[in-house]
């Protein structure tokens, strides 16, 4: 799998052929990323994802000194510079053997939920594994490989991670909201990474008037519960039919209800913003 796709990208500010593009980094253990969607040609919700670019260079004392706005047009160039309409747009910090900064915009490969994984629900198993500092999007190499390991040996879409509390924190590559009695939960901000699309789907619940709380949930109460969704950047909101040999019904009506509502919310975003892209 290519790593970086296209004609032209971003190094360091300058739009760069792809052929000088050098994907040495990926052995880094811990490098800074973000990974964002572009539909019909907007990079959607940006200025989340550069908000939490910053977050995560303060978090992890990495400062580079770039404009988010220069960041902001640059996206934009990666994006005309290849016509591109459709898919995944990845930045990446990171410093070399020789301290050096370097920073990167370029398109990268996607792998979205089918419509039947949309409509039916995906499989997940519960792992027991920890981010070190989950409120920074910093790439955890050896964590990533071993979730990897258990998706295929488990033949599962998603690892949900426990804590050593026995509490469930967040998926591998997604947050994760469960329903009971009508109540839509999530564990708490401080102990996940501070998704975008869980940030938009808190405000949705709020705008259906669905009750929404951040709290702990250990791996022994999912038993009680009645669905579970996770969510992210390439995934939405996806209902999940099964944790470990424990079934859920992935047509949850509030499940239904959510997903409908944040497609909504894309949209408008992406018709508002297609007047102002530059």
């Amino acid at each position: 799998m290519r790593e970086c796709l296209g004609k032209q990208f971003i190094h360091n500010g300058n739009l760069t052929d792809t052929s000088a593009f050098d994907d040495s980094f990926l052995k880094n253990p811990h490098y800074i990323y973000e990974v964002f969607r572009v539909i019909d040609g907007v990079a959607l919700f940006l200025e989340d994802h550069l908000g939490r670019l910053k977050k995560t260079c303060e978090l992890s004392e990495h400062c580079h000194g770039f404009s988010f706005g220069d960041i902001y047009r640059q996206v934009y160039e990666v994006i005309k510079a290849n016509n591109f309409s459709y898919g995944n747009l990845k930045m990446v910090l990171y410093r070399n053997d020789q301290k050096n900064s370097h920073f990167m915009i370029y398109i990268t490969e996607h792998q979205y939920p089918t419509p039947q994984q949309f409509e039916k629900g995906i499989p997940v198993a519960l792992f027991k594994g920890i981010r070190n500092n989950p409120n920074a999007k910093v790439m955890d190499v050896k964590l990533r490989n071993a979730t990897n390991l258990i998706k295929q040996e488990m033949e599962v879409y998603e690892t949900l991670l426990v804590d050593d509390d026995r509490c469930i924190t967040e998926g591998s590559r997604s947050n994760v909201f469960f329903i009971r009695h009508g109540k839509v939960i999530t564990p708490p901000l401080h102990d996940v990474l501070p998704g975008i699309t869980r940030k938009h789907i808190i405000e949705v619940c709020r705008n259906l008037l669905l009750p929404v709380t951040e709290e702990k949930v250990s791996a022994r109460s999912v038993v009680v519960m009645e669905g579970v969704f996770i969510t992210g950047t390439s995934r939405k909101v996806l209902p999940v039919n099964r944790i470990d040999d424990l079934e859920f019904d992935a047509n949850h009506p509030i499940t239904r209800q959510i997903q409908n509502a944040f497609n909504d919310v894309v949209e408008k975003y992406i018709t508002e913003h297609s007047k102002t892209k530059s």
